[in-house]
């Protein structure tokens, strides 16, 4: 039988004359109906079916139901009503039911019809529950893009300037004291037009995928952030200033022994960078400043180099 389209019901009685009553009243009805007799085989018949509802006898040959309640809650991914059956009718009985976290009891022997119209009203309530937590999980997967979206770049899937502004901010604030310091570097790939003019702009898009990839392999522990164009901004949390020299230099020097393959063409490339220790007291952008004066300051010089902004002040 096709249960793809029609909502499951589980019913867990060990008499076989109980779930032949239950399956006249609904018969009827648009459902996919199961059984189990036996606690053990209810745990099974929810791992395999994942009801929408389970009929669950409060007493059963292996199990009490009060019990087997919280096991067939394991098993349960698809969040099902539970209506306890009992012949029991004094109200401790039925306040323990809904203590567990029963939707509904109903006593033995039932009326068909009043069986019938509780099923159908908690699958119905079932059916809102699981199109509003579709709508909520579509919502929040939404909001994610969103903000994926507007923290990261398109092409290198890097965080982008938007970035620095909110979070990036705050964990710069976040360094420890005495030797250990927050480092900016500034880094932008030398000649970076003449890549674009010799192999072309899908090949400079390339060799911008592959920067990325070295600059956040090498940087695991820190941000990388796409500032611009050919430029990329390295935020290094609580290294010494020797730690984020030696970053940069091993970043550089990685670069430059890279080869790129685009179609029949093979090209290299270097990068300058510029690093600046971030001072608090300046705020982000000066200090951003200070390492894009020091990437100036090698491209100057001869490019392929690390510059720190404190040797040119």
């Amino acid at each position: 039988m096709d249960t793809n389209k029609k909502q499951i019901i589980l019913v867990v009685d060990d008499s076989l004359l109980i779930c032949q009553q239950i399956k006249a009243a609904l018969k009827e009805e648009p459902f996919f109906i199961c059984e189990a007799h036996t606690g053990s085989e209810a745990v099974e018949a929810v791992a395999q079916y994942q009801p929408d509802l389970i009929l669950l006898d409060v007493v059963l040959p292996d199990a009490e139901g009060y019990e087997l309640f919280s096991k067939l809650k394991e098993q349960d991914n698809s969040n099902a009503a539970i209506i306890f059956l009992t012949s029991k009718d004094k109200d401790e009985d039925v306040v323990k039911g809904f203590s567990v976290g029963a939707c509904d009891y109903i006593k033995k022997p039932f009326v068909q019809g009043e069986l019938r119209m509780r099923v159908n009203a908690h699958l119905k309530l079932k059916e809102q529950q699981d199109e509003l937590a579709r709508q909520n999980k579509e919502l929040r997967s939404n909001m994610e893009k969103l903000n994926f979206m507007a923290f990261r770049d398109g092409l290198t899937g890097l965080y982008n300037r938007r970035y620095v502004v909110g979070d990036l901010l705050e964990e710069m604030r976040c360094a420890e004291p005495d030797d250990k310091k927050n480092v900016l570097i500034m880094a932008d790939i030398d000649d970076f037009k003449r890549i674009n003019d010799t192999y072309g702009h899908d090949a400079g898009d390339m060799a911008l995928v592959c920067l990325a990839n070295i600059l956040e392999g090498i940087c695991r522990d820190h941000k990388v952030i796409r500032w611009g164009g050919e430029e990329f901004l390295i935020a290094l949390f609580d290294v010494t200033v020797e730690e984020a020299f030696a970053l940069s230099e091993s970043i550089r020097t990685e670069v430059e022994e890279f080869r790129i393959f685009h179609g029949d063409q093979e090209f290299s490339m270097t990068i300058t960078l510029g690093l600046h220790v971030y001072l608090e007291g300046e705020g982000i952008e000066e200090s951003i400043q200070c390492a894009d004066k020091a990437l100036y300051q090698g491209k100057r010089s001869g490019k392929n180099r690390s510059v720190w902004y404190e040797s040119i002040k």
